[in-house]
């Protein structure tokens, strides 16, 4: 049963990565914790924790206003990050969040909506400058896209709702199944350069996201803004892999693949799989941002949420590596 006497959360997505590490988070934070999840899925992140589950669908609306009813805060985590048709992004990522918040317009408790966008929405950075949330974005991919789209959603009933968008950018950490590649790669004793190995990328340990999340859950800021939550500085590709490598404790032999092949392997997987109907996560498009600069300002969350990345990289390495090894995934 609901604890009436603690602030509600519902948390779309709560059984994914990020969505079990906010959970856990937030029932620290003295929140209660509602799953907003579908009928069917995996629930194994979070078996453990004997949350108060919801099941809805944001595709279908009608399976919506039971779900946030009586809500304190929604954070609007669920997302579709890979699909067959590029439709599909949009019929999640942008009409699934106008369902939601169509629903939460009659919630009259709702105190914020918190939408977990991306940086691939605003776009790489350019000649060494990182970006700020008020430039104008340029993703370079669909899902990009029509995460720009959900943030027109956002705040088209920024005066209607309290709410707040949160760019990060790639998220790592215990239980991350994409940056595990890397790991997996250099637990192997290869050394993987891709690329430009200067380009320059920003990420955030999952964890310092769900700080971020809290912070703009309780932040009395206005309505409508948009943050970076990242760690506040950028590292190189090379700097990325070695302090992976570092982290496995292992000698790697480096082996380097050029952007051009890059981009062919992409093709490739991306044909191949699509032909046996399956939605492939390594595209052309998936090449080409890893291939950009991702380098963002967090001053703006620093200054109003009071936002500070707790976990750098060579820290957040090791324990994911540790984490992957007590797991056995390594």
């Amino acid at each position: 049963m609901p604890d009436n006497s603690k602030e509600s959360v519902l948390i779309t997505g709560a059984n994914g990565f990020v969505g079990s590490r906010l959970s856990r988070r937030l029932i620290s934070d003295g929140f209660h914790v509602t799953a907003g999840i579908r009928e069917g899925c995996d629930m194994s992140l979070i078996d453990d924790l004997r949350l108060d589950c919801r099941y809805g669908d944001i595709t279908r609306p009608e399976t919506l206003p039971e779900m946030v009813a009586d809500i304190d805060y929604i954070v609007h985590n669920a997302g579709l990050v890979k699909a067959r048709r590029k439709e599909q992004f949009y019929e999640v990522n942008q009409i699934g969040t106008r369902n939601l918040l169509r629903a939460a317009l009659d919630v009259r408790k709702l105190k914020k909506f918190i939408y977990v966008s991306s940086v691939a929405a605003a776009g790489p950075s350019e000649n060494g400058v990182p970006i700020t949330e008020d430039m104008a974005v340029n993703p370079i991919t669909e899902y990009g896209r029509s995460k720009v789209a959900g943030e027109k959603e956002i705040l088209a009933l920024a005066d209607r709702i309290p709410v707040a968008i949160l760019r990060p950018p790639a998220v790592y950490g215990p239980g991350d199944r994409e940056a595990f590649t890397f790991f997996q790669i250099l637990d192997n004793r290869l050394k993987p350069y891709i690329g430009n190995l200067n380009r320059r990328i920003q990420m955030v340990h999952v964890d310092d996201l769900c700080l971020g999340i809290s912070r703009a859950i309780r932040s009395g800021t206005e309505s409508g803004v948009i943050y970076f939550i990242a760690e506040s500085r950028a590292y190189t590709y090379r700097d990325l892999i070695r302090h992976i490598r570092q982290a496995t404790g292992k000698a790697a032999v480096p082996f380097y693949i050029p952007a051009w092949g890059v981009r062919l392997v992409a093709l490739v997987s991306e044909k191949l799989l699509r032909a046996v109907g399956k939605s492939p996560m390594f595209t052309v498009e998936k090449a080409n941002e890893i291939l950009n600069n991702w380098e963002v300002s967090t001053a703006r969350a620093e200054h109003d949420l009071n936002f500070h990345s707790q976990i750098s990289f060579p820290q957040g390495a090791q324990g994911t590596y540790y984490w992957y090894r007590e797991e056995g995934w390594l």
